[in-house]
């Protein structure tokens, strides 16, 4: 529906779809509400010419930028199109010159778009928007210090997020190592503001700044490097359904094979360290679904650590029965992935047939150099040549014809500003760099049963890749870069939409701190074990792992069990996320009104779970603030809790359930989510014949992946128990009835927690 009113004063007033919008036309200003609520409040746009000087370094960028000739759009003249279902504006300065065009369309039923056709001559886009005095920001991709970003100023740029942070965006002295704040390989420019709920996306793939009622507490900001701006305004009933919308619009996401939701350990230097690590985890009994081997191509340790050879070929020294190696695992149960990135580097023995797919110098045209992260000379893959996309899949191929099932995608950052690319500009393609990488990979595994995994992206990431990872954290405690930025990261990254999320256990870079120690190995294990994906990475360095004394191996081999035994929820929750575009990980703030929206030291798995991880030195107890808005069960003893202090040596991890939930798992723990042929190997398919059906007070529902619906009712009397062989029906124990509509015939526990 359009309606379209103007007033004598320039004044005037639009309904399109369950938008409405009212303006001034001799302000520029504009107010976009829906269903009552004020979703946004535009004070000015401003169009300007800008320059700056980069530095490339590492992987890293500075920028030295001049200051930009802003013009102010002074006033507009609406244009009558209501034929088109639209709001045409002509913004003009305060000559009355032209500065561009003004259309706001909607785009779907619940997205609005503002489109600012700028004149030909500039290249910075500015909008300010009105702050409310209680702002909330929460979004930008995955941040390693803040969730909401209220009160801040930064730009959003792909690139290394350093070996450790600075605490503002102040470039340190060592700029091309340590990472200003907001320095992020998966910054996003998206933002929710949850009270309204409304998002905010930015469609662009240039460089974005955003100031978040910093420079101004009553006004926020949004600067593209570009002529046009675009920006797409979700509007919902809730936060989540924001986000939801917003994933969705950018393609939903893509879920991994059901194996990857068993944990996945990796295994180096050589293919008997392989085989050893296979048959300790199914001595140990520690389910485990994949062995990583990032080294498949060939690694050497040096001053900075081992790393990998700049190959794409397998290594035929470390693996060379490769092929009959991948025949053990397959047979034991075992999924086995690599790794790949996109650089290319003059020592390797691809060069020659690689060097034409390069980004190449545009004052040689010869393949543009640099130094990688351990210091050899490398190049890249230039993503825009269709040539490097077949060169780089008949790689891929050649590892999945020898038994890989995915790999690693590693890197996606690294694309020098002043490149000449075949097809495209380096400095406008940077940001959506990361997105050709994951789309080669995504194309590469299409139609097989395999997966990747990446730590690069930006607005849309979460459709191509169907993992995303933490990136390279330090091995250590620190607030900055280690253990609890992964708690914020995954945070962030949720509200970007990336549902299957996962970290190195014990991180990875040891440069300026300790290798991994036995304590932050533990206590990252077990956050490990309660997030959608759980991977072990043995670090750049000597670290603490999973085999490093019996006690450890133990350990593991529990939290293994614990994140298999979520398999029948982590995989519904990954349908709902292909259905809705619901991340697993939720910030509790989504669900419960008294949650604090800042805080970064939890998060929900799905709605009914509450992980609050252990993430400083020397801690064995905490103070978790459990919502208030329903009670709260431990998910270890089924005993009603609420808010304050919890103990958690260090084997514990405190873990709770709400009140009103059905949460199923597995009775009977299989030893992988593959499928295995040696004796004595439990796989998936063992995995389907036993559910257990928690219930958490009374109420709750739930819906399995395979269709098969859950529903609790009735007030339990007591804790109790009651067990059932069934393909649907109903189960009672302690004034509990638990419906079950399905299709499979399985041995049911129900367990009741009054």
């Amino acid at each position: 529906m359009l309606l379209l009113m103007l007033g004598c004063s320039g004044t005037g007033a639009l309904t399109l779809s369950d938008f409405e919008l009212s303006w001034r036309e001799d302000t520029a200003e504009l107010t976009i509400t829906r269903i009552g609520r004020t979703l946004l409040e535009l004070q000015s746009i401003e169009m300007g010419n800008g320059t700056t000087a980069i530095d490339f370094q590492s992987g890293s960028y500075r920028f030295d930028d001049e200051p930009t000739a802003w013009t102010t759009v002074d006033h507009f003249k609406l244009l009558s199109r209501q034929d088109t279902g639209a709001f045409v504006a002509d913004l003009k300065d305060a000559e009355g010159a032209s500065l561009g065009l003004m259309q706001i369309v909607v785009n779907a039923e619940q997205e609005l778009r503002i489109l600012i056709d700028g004149t030909t001559g500039t290249n910075r886009a500015r909008v300010a928007l009105a702050c409310t005095g209680d702002d909330t920001f929460l979004g930008a991709g995955g941040h390693a210090m803040d969730v909401d970003h209220t009160g801040q100023s930064f730009p959003l740029f792909v690139s290394e997020p350093g070996v450790g942070k600075a605490d503002t965006e102040e470039y340190p002295d060592t700029w091309f190592l340590t990472g200003t704040r907001h320095a992020a390989s998966y910054p996003d420019p998206f933002f929710l503001r949850p009270a309204e709920p409304a998002g905010f996306q930015v469609n662009t793939g240039a460089r974005v700044e955003v100031d978040l009622c910093d420079s101004d507490p009553a006004q926020w900001s949004l600067t593209t490097w570009e002529e046009d701006f675009s920006l797409s305004l979700f509007a919902g009933l809730s936060p989540l359904e924001v986000i939801g919308l917003r994933t969705q619009s950018s393609g939903g996401v893509s879920v991994p094979p059901d194996w990857a939701f068993a944990p996945w350990a990796d295994a180096v230097h050589g293919q008997d360290e392989v085989l050893e690590l296979a048959q300790l985890l199914r001595d140990a009994g520690a389910p485990t679904s994949v062995i990583w081997t990032e080294d498949w191509k060939g690694g050497e340790t040096t001053a900075l650590g081992y790393h990998l050879l700049p190959e794409w070929d397998l290594d035929t020294a470390l693996y060379p029965d490769a092929v009959d190696v991948d025949s053990m695992l397959e047979a034991q149960g075992f999924k086995w992935m690599g790794y790949f990135s996109p650089f290319i580097a003059p020592e390797a023995s691809t060069w020659e047939e690689a060097a034409p797919f390069a980004i190449t110098d545009p004052t040689t045209d010869e393949p543009y150099t640099f130094l990688s992260a351990t210091l050899y000379e490398t190049s890249t893959l230039d993503l825009t040549h269709p040539g490097a996309w077949t060169w780089a899949q008949e790689k891929m191929q050649a590892a999945m014809d020898i038994g890989f099932d995915g790999w690693m995608a590693d890197f996606g950052e690294w694309l020098p500003p002043d490149a000449q690319l075949y097809d495209g500009d380096a400095m406008a393609d940077h940001n959506t760099w990361p997105l050709l990488w994951s789309a080669l990979n995504a194309e590469a595994i299409a139609g097989t049963d395999a997966t990747f995994f990446a730590r690069s992206g930006w607005s849309g990431g979460q459709s191509l890749a169907p993992i995303t990872w933490a990136g390279d954290q330090r091995t250590s405690f620190d607030a900055d870069d280690g253990l609890p930025t992964v708690v914020a990261m995954g945070l962030g990254m949720s509200v970007s939409g990336v549902a299957f999320y996962g970290h190195d256990i014990a991180g990875y870079q040891s440069v300026g701190n300790d290798t991994a120690d036995k304590e932050l190995w533990w206590r990252w294990c077990s956050l490990g074990a309660f997030s959608p994906i759980m991977r072990t990475h043995h670090g750049a360095y000597d670290n603490w792992q999973l085999d490093s004394d019996d006690e450890t191996l133990t350990h593991y081999a529990t939290y293994a069990s614990e994140h298999t035994r979520l398999f029948p929820y982590l995989r519904g929750l990954s349908a709902i996320a292909s259905e809705s575009g619901y991340p697993l990980i939720r910030h509790p703030a989504m669900h419960y009104e008294d949650a604090d929206w800042a805080a970064m030291d939890a998060w929900l798995l799905g709605e009914s779970m509450l992980v609050a991880p252990i993430l400083e030195r020397g801690v064995t107890s905490r103070a978790v603030d459990l919502p208030s808005d329903v009670g709260w069960y431990d998910w270890w003893t089924g005993a009603s809790v609420s808010a304050g202090d919890f103990s958690a040596g260090l084997g514990e991890i405190p873990v709770f359930a709400s009140e009103g939930s059905l949460i199923p798992v597995l009775t009977d723990i299989p030893d992988t989510l593959s499928t295995a042929t040696a004796e004595g190997v439990t796989d998936i398919d063992d995995a389907a014949l036993t559910r257990t059906l928690r219930v958490f007070g009374s109420g709750g529902s739930f819906v399995e992946a395979d269709g098969t619906r859950y529903s609790a009712s009735g007030v339990a009397t007591a804790a109790g128990s009651t067990t059932e062989l069934l393909t649907s029906g109903a189960l009672t124990v302690s004034g509990v009835t638990v419906s079950i509509s399905g299709s499979v015939e399985r041995t049911y526990t129900v367990e009741v927690y009054p």
